[in-house]
């Protein structure tokens, strides 16, 4: 008889790390990324800087998650850029998108729900300060480079994650 064992994660064994988000979407690991000034919505608007979507063919953003708390099914940090985004931290704007913000005051954790973890990280939902889970809405094709999603908690198509730590 094998024994199955799911590994658990206790506040003291949980640190702050590096690591990247990506979307599962029927069997596939799509990355994220930011929105550049130069990215055409179809929706007939340019988006500013930051915004963060699903999509491409790049590796998902270096993110910082410092461990914030836990309660018994989920995980909390504050998560900020790297790099030339290292001031900036993941928030929502006002109509529910995800995007780093550098002049914003941004104090609210987002919550990891554990489902599975595997060789590769951890399986999850991921949700905001208030429990809202991040959701999708596609944008159509962009030509070569795919269709791309943007990421919201207000509206939209609910997805598991998968975070990843590096090194």
């Amino acid at each position: 008889m094998t024994e199955t064992h799911t590994p658990m994660l206790y506040a003291e064994e949980i640190s702050s790390f590096q690591g990247r988000i990506y979307l599962l979407d029927a069997g596939r690991k799509i990355p994220l990324r930011f929105s550049q000034s130069s990215d055409k919505f179809t929706w007939g608007f340019t988006p500013e800087s930051d915004w963060l979507q699903a999509g491409g063919k790049e590796e998902s953003p270096v993110l910082n998650f410092v461990f914030h708390s836990q309660t018994e099914n989920r995980l909390h940090f504050n998560i900020s850029g790297t790099g030339r985004n290292a001031a900036k931290k993941l928030g929502i704007s006002r109509n529910g998108y995800l995007g780093l913000y550098e002049q914003a005051q941004v104090t609210d954790f987002w919550k990891f729900e554990p489902l599975a973890w595997t060789e590769n990280g951890l399986v999850c939902r991921w949700r905001d300060h208030q429990g809202h889970q991040v959701k999708t809405i596609p944008d159509a094709p962009h030509h070569e480079r795919g269709t791309f999603f943007l990421l919201n908690v207000k509206d939209g198509e609910t997805h598991e994650f998968l975070v990843e730590r590096i090194g």
